[in-house]
């Protein structure tokens, strides 16, 4: 059985540790998925994640600080941040907080000994606390710069750093060896009173903030990607595996989201969550079932009387062809599509992935009176249920529980995930 691993967050559609972890997997022939999980609380996310078994998850805001009261155990070094990003799942629950390694180990690997270093960092959230736990132990005059002066001048006097207004900041930012930048707007910092030999790390990966100012003043930046790739190689070692290789990192471009296809298995409500999905993207909706319905003139009962199954998957492929070059869709597979070899490699390919995990006996309850040829009784639909489940994991880009929430409420969640896209 494939080992499960996954980021929750909200919003958590945007991330890249997928794209990182899934290539290291595949690279030293591990068994194992990254998916992402969307949520609209941790308490969710958490029950998602016992449902399907997950090992081990990475978080991204907002669910850090929270995570300190639900593991049995929390390092001391989560506990000195205020927050866990890697969570192990066992008998009991463990806490880590790898965000320390992600702000450390670049600017390590430039400067080799940070003591006496001076440091400024921008921002008071969890990645700045972090960066200051961090760049305090090894010895740096740390600074700390922050909108909100009050929360600012508690992280200074907890990290034993000065605080500066922010206003301020380029008051000081001459006299520096490295900025860590690790909030998600632009301000008006002035980069070009940074000494040449000095460096920009910021901890943002979605937005390349004064990037190009850097490059014309000859500053060496260093991008989020980086940090991105310290914290997820201590989380990999954390799961256990040997994440040394320096193959580690994002590899692949973030999939096209103007083709979505939703997978899951009977009764997870992919049609009826795939029309109020479209209806809010303003995109076509396609019922695959009902494509080739109407395409050949018989109900999917009937075709798989007369043809048997092996011809209906074929139909499946046919249909999924005719629609795969279409932009701006919803579409809402068959449960069974991901068995079949060419209609996987197509969706993989093609589509952007939403897996509608849930509870099975609630699935078999919603089915019970509707004509599905492979429905029987419930120990024979759950059986099937789970020979599928590997399949449906590792195609998936996106998983949302929809015994969780109505069909409404589900279409919702991932509206808002792709519209943070």
């Amino acid at each position: 059985m494939t080992d499960y691993y996954a980021v929750i967050g909200k919003p958590v559609a945007h991330s890249k540790s997928p794209l990182m972890f899934n290539q290291f997997f595949k690279g030293v022939g591990i068994d194992a998925h990254y998916s992402r999980i969307a949520s609209q609380t941790l308490d969710e996310a958490l029950k998602t994640c016992k449902l399907l078994g997950v090992k081990g998850i990475n978080t991204t805001m907002p669910y850090k600080k929270e995570l300190l009261t639900k593991a049995y155990y929390v390092s001391d070094e989560a506990r000195e941040v205020e927050g866990v990003n890697t969570l192990l799942f066992g008998e009991k629950t463990k806490g880590f907080n790898t965000d320390i390694y992600g702000a450390l180990n670049p600017l390590k690997r430039v400067f080799n000994n940070l003591t006496g270093k001076k440091i400024l960092v921008i921002g008071a959230g969890g990645a700045a606390r972090a960066g200051l736990y961090a760049y305090n132990r090894e010895g740096a005059v740390c600074y700390i710069s922050n909108r909100s002066e009050d929360r600012g001048k508690i992280v200074a006097k907890r990290y034993n750093s000065l605080f500066i207004p922010l206003n301020e900041a380029n008051s000081v930012i001459s006299q520096v060896d490295a900025v860590v930048y690790t909030i998600p707007v632009k301000i008006g910092l002035n980069i070009s009173l940074m000494k040449p030999q000095s460096i920009f790390f910021s901890a943002i990966y979605k937005n390349h903030f004064f990037q190009a100012q850097c490059k014309e003043r000859g500053i060496k930046y260093i991008s989020g990607e980086e940090w991105l790739i310290e914290q997820g190689r201590v989380s990999c070692t954390l799961f256990g595996f040997n994440c040394e290789d320096k193959g580690f990192k994002p590899q692949g471009a973030s999939k096209n989201i103007e083709r979505v296809a939703l997978t899951g298995f009977m009764g997870s409500g992919k049609t009826s969550i795939g029309k109020a999905l479209a209806e809010k993207l303003n995109y076509s909706f396609y019922d695959l079932d009902g494509e080739i319905e109407r395409g050949e003139g018989k109900t999917i009962p009937e075709i798989f009387e007369n043809y048997g199954e092996d011809y209906f998957r074929k139909l499946e492929l046919k249909y999924l062809e005719k629609i795969a070059d279409k932009n701006r869709i919803v579409v809402a597979t068959g449960g069974g599509i991901v068995n079949t070899g060419q209609c996987y490699k197509l969706l993989e390919k093609f589509f952007f992935n939403i897996y509608l995990c849930g509870d099975i006996e609630g699935f078999y309850r919603r089915t019970e009176n509707t004509p599905r040829p492979l429905r029987m009784d419930f120990n024979s639909f759950k059986s099937l249920y789970e020979k599928r489940l590997d399949t449906y994991y590792k195609l998936s880009d996106l998983i949302v529980n929809t015994s969780l929430h109505s069909e409404k409420e589900a279409a919702g969640i991932i509206y808002y995930e792709l519209s943070k896209l």
